[in-house]
This record gives structure tokens, sequence and C-alpha cells, in this order.
């Protein structure tokens, strides 16, 4: 449905204007739930209390955020949808209330269970050609990155996790457009992984190569290491490195 993180940050709509707005960092913001902040696509559930989220993850020892993927989005694509008809944040600005919703998300999580270790998961590389990453915004996603880890990392036990796809490879689907394909969720498990161990949430981690591996496909010549890093390979039931595929579409 694409919700963005202020669907996940509220108790309640009670602080929404007449026009269906509420003031987040200093912007209006849209109360609606749903890619574009369209009605149509805020699915079954339109809201859901962020207290209701905090009470059913409480028991977990981790719980990882990558919900702020569609919020610079929306400053990109639809900015008067979700931002109103006056002035609108651009992506860089649009941190300011990433930020914000994190934080809340992050509080009421550590208001059930203070031990619970948040890992705030980087939002992907924009796509081009539907399959690959799209190298002209690759600076604007490292930066909007960095405009939200610098913005929550002061959070007790609050990680960032960085991100990175391989350049030149299908890593999204062709199913739904801009979403990360099998590889791309192989990704994103391996850096969620990395970052537990590095943390010490974990005791033993995977070992994973260097970054140079991530786009291999040579898949039969690679290292277990450097195959677990590789968006192309995993190692099989019989311990061998073999191709990994983007899954079916």
């Amino acid at each position: 449905q694409g919700w963005s993180t202020w669907g996940f940050a509220y108790e309640s709509e009670a602080d929404c204007d007449a026009d269906g707005f509420r003031r987040i960092a200093g912007w209006n913001v849209s109360c609606t739930n749903g890619w574009a902040c369209k009605k149509k696509w805020r699915g079954p559930i339109p809201f859901i209390p962020v207290s209701t989220i905090a009470k059913g993850v409480k028991d977990a020892d981790v719980v990882v955020l990558a919900n702020f993927v569609n919020d610079g989005r929306n400053a990109l694509y639809c900015p008067h949808d979700c931002y109103g008809a006056g002035e609108v944040p651009d992506a860089m600005q649009s941190t300011e209330i990433t930020a914000e919703n994190l934080r809340r998300t992050i509080r009421a999580l550590h208001a059930e269970n203070p031990d619970i270790v948040v890992l705030v998961l980087a939002k992907y590389p924009d796509f081009k050609q539907v399959l690959y990453v799209n190298d002209h915004t690759l600076e604007r996603d490292v930066a909007l990155n960095a405009a939200v880890r610098a913005q929550v990392e002061a959070e007790p036990k609050t990680h960032f996790v960085d991100l990175k796809f391989p350049e030149g490879v299908a890593m999204f689907q062709t199913l739904n457009t801009g979403h990360a394909n099998c590889r791309g969720d192989k990704v994103m498990a391996s850096s969620v992984m990395e970052a537990m161990y590095k943390h010490k949430v974990l005791a033993r981690g995977l070992d994973l190569g260097s970054e140079e591996c991530l786009a291999r496909e040579d898949c039969e010549s690679l290292s277990p290491a450097c195959c677990q890093r590789s968006a192309l390979c995993y190692i099989d039931e019989q311990g061998a490195c073999a191709a990994y595929g983007p899954g079916l579409q």
C-alpha cells in the first residue's frame, strides 16, 4: 500500500485538521496512509496506533524499521498530495519528517521494552529501466540516508543499517515496480545480520566478503565469504556457491 513513516508513528488521527493534515517537524503532512497519500491505496486497515505496534513486538530482541523509503519519494513525485497546497518539503527536507516519525516509533517501542534493539534500515536506491539501480540518483539516496542516520542514532539502543545494491544487474521486480526482488531481499537480510553482529546483538555472524563481491556472478569461483556477500550467488544445500536468481515475478 505504500505507507510512509507517519503511518506507524501516531496514536490516533485526533490531531489531523479539517483538511486531513497534521504538523510534523514544522510541515503539513497528510493523515492519509497509502502511496501518494491516496485513500484508494490505504488498504483494508486505514490506521494502526503506534502503541498497538509496540505491544505487538514487546517481547522481541530486535526490531527492524524499514519504512521510510516513500517519504522522500512523496516529496519528489506527489508533494502537494502528501504535504498540502502551500510550501512543501523537498526530498532532503523530508528527512526532518522521517526522523520525527522514526523517533516516535522508536520511543513507543522502548516504552514497552527498553531492551529492544532497533535497527533502522537504509532506503534502497531508486530504479531505472524497471530492473536496475538508478545511478543518476545514487548521490541523493546516499545523502537522504546520511541525514536520517544523523537524526536517529542518538536514540538509545538504536542503530542505522547501511545498504548498497550492485549496479548493472537485475535487483528490482517487474511485478511491483520499484520494489526489490529476491536478490535485493538477500542483500537487505545480510546487511541486517551484519549489523546485528557488529553491534553485539549476535555472538556469531555471517562470514561476508568485501563490497567488491556484491556484483560478482562467477559463483563457482567465489570463496564462501564472497559468495555470501554477492547478490547473485548463495551457498546451496551441498555447500557449493550457486547462482541466485531474481525470483518469480
